[in-house]
């Protein structure tokens, strides 16, 4: 029950929004591209070639305000936000110092913040899941295979420059072992598609 192949799975999974479909803030990423510094920013988001939104990022005082405009679906009206997020710093083991969030929801030190709803809040505090949290067997043996073939630059036969024969082999087993096993699961869920119907 709650398999693939049963409706409810699939309704379920439709209705549950995943950590990938939202937009978000890294604090790393922002770190690394020099933005929290005392100069504004802004950062923007695109959905294939079409932008998707943009918040403007200041840090003040120590503190990241963020600035942007919410759509309320209700309503169909405009709020303009300030949100103010504190951020907390802790030493590396060689030296410099890392960021964090404060989560405004929860307090928790977070390195990422989801822009779901009105505010940028935790994953914790939306209960948005990974995507991986439901995916199925033949899913995750699918995204297995893609991963393995990609690191050995595609569907070529040819080694990647710079790779070690010792590793070019491992991985072409491994990758001919993942396909074998998907397509064994493909034909299980296949079969037992056709004994229900």
């Amino acid at each position: 029950m709650g398999g693939p192949g049963s409706g409810m799975w699939y309704r379920w999974k439709d209705k549950c929004l995943t950590l990938d479909e939202v937009k978000r803030l890294d604090v790393r990423w922002l770190h690394r591209q020099g933005y929290l510094d005392r100069r504004p920013h802004l950062v923007a988001w695109s959905w294939g070639e079409q932008p998707d939104g943009s918040v403007g990022l200041a840090l003040v005082d120590g503190r990241l305000v963020i600035t942007y405009c919410f759509h309320r679906r209700e309503t169909e009206t405009w709020q303009d936000i300030r949100q103010v997020v504190d951020l907390d710093w802790t030493p590396c083991q060689y030296g410099g110092q890392r960021p964090w969030f404060r989560c405004p929801g929860c307090q928790r030190r977070v390195a990422v913040l989801c822009g779901y709803d009105r505010l940028f809040l935790c994953r914790h505090c939306y209960q948005l899941p990974y995507t991986s949290q439901y995916e199925t067997r033949l899913d995750r043996l699918t995204r297995k295979m893609h991963k393995l073939h990609d690191r050995l630059g595609g569907h070529s036969t040819q080694k990647p420059k710079g790779m070690h024969w010792r590793t070019w082999e491992r991985l072409q087993d491994e990758a001919i072992e993942a396909e074998m096993t998907r397509d064994c699961a493909m034909d299980v869920t296949f079969e037992r598609l056709l004994r229900r119907g």
